[in-house]
């Protein structure tokens, strides 16, 4: 299937979206000339690189970032910033990546249409789209992201509350495997922000080169809200592993006092089963065992024996 690009430019008070072929574009770059200008893009290839190197001057480096690096990032180049970052879309499950190519008078995406579609929709609302300029788009769909951090940040918290009631409820390897799992994704919820925190960070370091002074503050207020989650996801961590303590505490409880109560068993029975072993050997002349009334005495004696040692825990407090 051939890759395809989405051309936004501005068109009065709105905006103006071409889709077209790769290999169209690359033949008629006409298209290309109206600035400002965003392109997004559903992926890399070929073509797809050519646009980048050939006619936006993009490094080769932040292609090849762009299609393998796994972590976000921003690093700053002559003419444009390489943006790549990492977020979940939905669910932990769902990986997601966006690319941005931010130069002076054009932005280059490569990622989620659903994304694209989400941040188009978002810049439809403003009276004059491109009125601030490239940052604007930069900053809504980070806002999206961010939005989208925040949804899956809500859902491990809920899961962590279910969780949590469920432990006193009962101890099993399911519960135990369902705490594992979510343990690993706040611990991976938590890696991506930190990335997520740390690419922001430099890209403020960045803001005189391509964000208007007075548009900085809505970057800051990104960040802001980007360490809010962070912290958020430091918390569910120790939240979560406070309930595996609380879980092993439990079970092991639980295994005491089965442990307790077979040990009193053992205890109560040892007695009675030394005398009755006694009994069983094949000697003449066992004390009371030619009376007539021996069985009685020596099951009286034993039910004395256990009556006893029952009595002797209790006291004890040990049942």
């Amino acid at each position: 299937m051939e890759n395809v690009a989405w051309i936004v430019t501005p068109s009065g008070d709105t905006v103006t979206t071409v889709t077209t072929p790769l290999s169209t574009l690359l033949e008629n770059r006409q298209l290309l000339k109206k600035k400002p200008l965003w392109i997004h893009l559903r992926r890399l290839d070929e073509k797809a690189e050519e646009l980048l190197t050939e006619t936006f001057d993009i490094n080769e480096l932040s292609v090849e970032d762009c299609r393998t690096e796994g972590r976000s990032k921003v690093e700053n180049f002559d003419t444009y910033l390489f943006l790549l970052l990492i977020y979940y879309d939905g669910g932990i499950s769902r990986h997601k990546r966006l690319c941005a190519f931010w130069g002076k008078d054009f932005l280059i995406t490569v990622g989620s249409r659903r994304l694209f579609e989400e941040t188009k929709k978002e810049l439809l609302l403003e009276e004059k789209p491109f009125g601030e300029g490239i940052e604007h788009i930069v900053w809504l769909f980070s806002s999206i992201i961010v939005e989208k951090l925040k949804r899956v940040t809500d859902i491990l918290e809920e899961q962590a509350d279910e969780i949590e009631a469920k432990v006193f409820k009962e101890q099993n390897p399911e519960l135990l495997e369902d705490i594992s799992d979510l343990s690993y994704e706040i611990l991976t919820l938590r890696r991506t922000l930190k990335q997520i925190r740390d690419t922001y960070k430099h890209l403020l370091s960045y803001a005189p080169k391509l964000i208007h002074t007075e548009n900085i503050h809505y970057f800051r207020d990104l960040l802001d809200e980007i360490s809010i989650l962070y912290d958020r996801a430091e918390t569910l961590h120790e939240f979560i592993q406070n309930v595996l303590d609380v879980f092993s505490s439990l079970v092991s409880f639980k295994l005491n006092e089965i442990m307790k109560t077979l040990t009193i068993f053992v205890a109560v029975l040892e007695p009675l089963m030394f005398i009755s072993s006694f009994y069983g050997m094949n000697v003449e002349d066992l004390p009371f065992a030619q009376w007539r009334f021996g069985i009685v005495l020596i099951s009286l004696f034993m039910a004395i024996i256990s009556i006893g040692l029952i009595y002797y825990f209790k006291r004890k407090r040990w049942i």
